[in-house]
């Protein structure tokens, strides 16, 4: 038993110092930290000349569950194309990325026209005093910073939970967190002077029209395809000033559903944007 237990010491010791040396290398850039965000998308597209708009994603698994940048820029085609890149990794919230020195690279070595930023799900949600110190001042650093490369930020108005923030408020629901959800990124951008994208808008009303309508994948908390398909549209709205209507891309969705989808995102942004 003595001798097991200074095995297991000797083993426990290894793996600490192994975790310890890892981190430093990791902190001094030598090893890529394996939680830190991705870029990816249409990188190489974004850094030519040809002509396009070029967009950035900034976010987190609610924009990279199901590719949403890959769907604004198959919404774009040819005739208007969108080069949309992204930035993300799963949980991190805008304050993460404030600090990462890989954006601001990102935002150096490509000329964007549009920044997109997306929330944690959770955090545009939370009470005033919370939002003021893990939310709004970020919004506005990364805002001030993304004018300063010469592109415009775009401020990605999430949907809400399928049943709400149960975990923070008790006996919460959709509609209710959907609405702090939009009140906390109309806050921040009038704080920021940032555009909106309202795609928690356009969510509640295609569940208005249609309550069975499967937005959510099963976890209520990110996309379905026929979710991010609808965060497309709206995106590609915004971006190009024009209808979705009548695209021909739709995913592989059933066509009836795409054009319900096409649009509500059309109404929501014609509507209030």
């Amino acid at each position: 038993m003595r001798r097991l237990g200074r095995a297991t010491l000797v083993v426990t010791a290894g793996i600490l110092l192994g975790v310890s040396v890892y981190a430093g290398l990791v902190k001094v850039g030598i090893v890529r930290n394996p939680f830190a965000p991705i870029a990816a998308g249409d990188l190489r597209l974004a850094r030519s000349n040809r002509a396009g708009a070029r967009v950035l994603f900034v976010g987190n698994s609610l924009t990279f569950k199901n590719d949403l940048p890959g769907l604004v820029h198959r919404l774009g085609g040819a005739r208007t194309p969108i080069f949309a890149g992204s930035f993300t990794a799963p949980g991190w919230q805008l304050s993460q990325f404030a600090g990462d020195r890989g954006l601001d690279r990102l935002l150096r070595e490509v000329r964007w026209d549009v920044v997109v930023l997306q929330e944690q799900s959770q955090v545009p949600s939370f009470p005033d005093d919370d939002r003021a110190r893990e939310f709004t001042p970020y919004v506005t650093d990364l805002a001030d910073r993304i004018r300063a490369s010469g592109a415009e930020p775009l401020l990605f108005v999430t949907w809400a939970h399928r049943t709400g923030d149960r975990r923070n408020v008790s006996g919460d629901t959709y509609a209710a967190m959907q609405q702090r959800v939009v009140d906390g990124y109309w806050d921040a951008a009038r704080a920021s002077r940032s555009a909106v994208a309202p795609v928690g808008v356009a969510w509640a009303e295609a569940l208005t029209r249609r309550p069975q309508l499967d937005l959510w994948a099963s976890d209520g908390t990110h996309p379905s395809r026929a979710g991010s398909y609808l965060a497309a549209c709206v995106f590609y709205a915004i971006l190009e000033r024009r209808s979705p209507i009548g695209s021909r891309f739709t995913d592989g969705l059933d066509l009836s559903l795409a054009r319900f989808l096409q649009r509500v995102a059309w109404t929501t942004v014609q509507k209030r944007y």
